[in-house]
């Protein structure tokens, strides 16, 4: 996600993404070492090398399942609430990277995302143990919530940020 399109530092509590209402019935999915990263990218377009594309240091696992099981009725948002909250500074892209080693659809439905094209390649998509993988504009559909990076304080306060007095 680019930094323009998220706004200022918070604290990201969660990450959902959106069932495509194709299908009628609920998706029933089962992915084993499934696993959520989050990090910082300088870039807007991205490097078909993975690890490439964080800025060293801010790769951080932020939710991970050794099985998960999802069953996901069309148009319903998947929300993972992460297992440790990320700090997102505001300033760079937020890079979301979703990994699993294998996966079986256990159903007749597949769990496929709503989605649209950036017009940038802003996706890099490969195989569970692959270092690289290919490119597309194409990104899912994603809401993340969490705590702003506000501070609390009463009326008096901020009418003495802006008067002085």
């Amino acid at each position: 996600m680019l930094n323009e399109e998220i706004g200022n530092a918070f604290t990201v509590e969660t990450l959902s993404l959106r069932r495509h209402s194709s299908g009628s019935t609920p998706a029933p999915t089962d992915l084993f070492d499934f696993a959520i990263y989050m990090g910082l990218c300088e870039n807007d377009v991205l490097n078909p090398n993975f690890d490439s594309n964080f800025i060293p240091g801010t790769r951080t696992i932020v939710f991970s399942r050794d099985s998960l099981h999802l069953e996901v009725n069309p148009d319903e948002l998947v929300t993972f609430d992460l297992d440790t909250p990320y700090w997102y500074n505001g300033v760079d892209n937020l890079l979301v990277e979703v990994l699993w080693s294998s996966g079986e659809e256990t159903g007749s439905e597949c769990v496929y995302t709503w989605h649209w094209n950036t017009g940038a390649m802003r996706c890099a998509s490969g195989l569970y143990s692959a270092s690289s993988g290919s490119l597309t504009s194409i990104i899912p559909w994603m809401q993340i919530t969490g705590a702003s990076d506000l501070e609390t304080c009463t009326f008096g306060e901020v009418k003495t940020l802006f008067t002085g007095r």
